[in-house]
């Protein structure tokens, strides 16, 4: 039992620090992009809420279980409960909703050109970061009954209706049984309809355009990939790893609600898979994005020339 929870305490541990490390990196480099005056493209800003909403949903869904495996005690009141688990939920939906706007406004960048989609893709700019501050607004407002059901460990009352989380409780019972279930669940619905529908456009382009470079290449021209079309690669990869490591988090969530004495082991499980995207979102990034690298790259000269002077 001991050696699981250290598994458990090490597998915690490496994704916070791994997680918030490449998440402040990109804050960082894209800071130092900004105040080098380098070219800030209009997607940098949703990044900057994904990177955001990532660093929060790392520190309070990861400090306090990673505390609670490692230290095997937690005291929390109700009242740091109810502010741990409302931000968890409201940063997980932050992350949905970024990664959906990504996959929108990059199929409107790679549309094809026709006098409609020319008109959306000169306004779209313009809407990112109204967009991006109403994602905020409707994620706080969400969720913001959960925490009347949430709980701090040592209240015990009707307890045989809650779900411990192990340093949080939550009556599941009352969520349940409310309306909050099926409007969450029509709200996850429409932002992932709206990611597969801009992801199956965005296949549908690149697929036109691999034909378009095996034409360039039988022609005998060097084919060479856009910065779009790397760009579209970068963002269908994010969401594909978002869909891949939530859908194995939210069959451990099933398997926790219809159970009705909650293994530990299930809920550490859910917790780490749930982590697995923005922990290695960033590391997708940072390998993929030619900005990025090119910022990377301006800043070891720099050091180099302070080096050598």
């Amino acid at each position: 039992m001991q050696s699981k929870n250290d598994i458990l305490c090490i597998l915690h541990m490496l994704r916070i620090i791994i997680g918030i490390f490449g998440n402040g990196l990109l804050l960082f480099l894209y800071s130092f992009n900004l105040i080098t005056g380098q070219r800030i493209r209009p997607i940098d800003t949703i990044f900057v809420n994904l990177f955001l909403s990532h660093i929060i949903m790392l520190l309070f869904r990861g400090v306090p279980t990673a505390t609670q495996v490692c230290i095997q005690e937690i005291f929390l009141s109700d009242i740091e409960c109810k502010i741990i688990v409302y931000l968890q939920r409201v940063s997980q939906g932050l992350s949905l909703c970024n990664t959906c706007l990504l996959s929108v406004f990059q199929a409107i960048t790679v549309s094809s050109n026709n006098p409609k989609w020319d008109k959306l893709k000169a306004k779209a700019p313009k809407y990112i970061v109204p967009s991006c501050v109403f994602m905020w607004v409707l994620n706080l407002l969400v969720d913001v009954v959960v925490p009347l059901h949430v709980t701090g460990p040592g209240n015990n009352t009707f307890s045989h209706l809650k779900k411990n989380l192990g340093y949080c409780s939550i009556d599941w019972h009352a969520i349940t049984t409310s309306n909050l279930v099926m409007w969450k669940t029509l709200y996850d619905v429409v932002f992932l309809g709206f990611m597969a529908i801009s992801s199956g456009y965005m296949v549908s382009i690149l697929f036109r355009h691999k034909w378009q470079v095996q034409y360039l290449h039988n022609t005998c021209v060097n084919p060479i990939a856009t910065p779009e079309t790397r760009a579209t690669k970068v963002i269908l990869l994010l969401m594909i790893s978002f869909v891949c490591f939530n859908s194995f988090s939210s069959i451990f969530v099933i398997v926790m609600e219809k159970s009705k004495d909650t293994s530990q082991w299930i809920m550490h499980m859910s917790a780490i898979f749930s982590s697995f995207y923005p922990t290695v979102s960033p590391f997708v990034l940072i390998s993929s994005d030619s900005q990025i690298l090119s910022c990377c790259n301006i800043f070891k000269r720099k050091n180099i020339l302070i080096l050598i002077h």
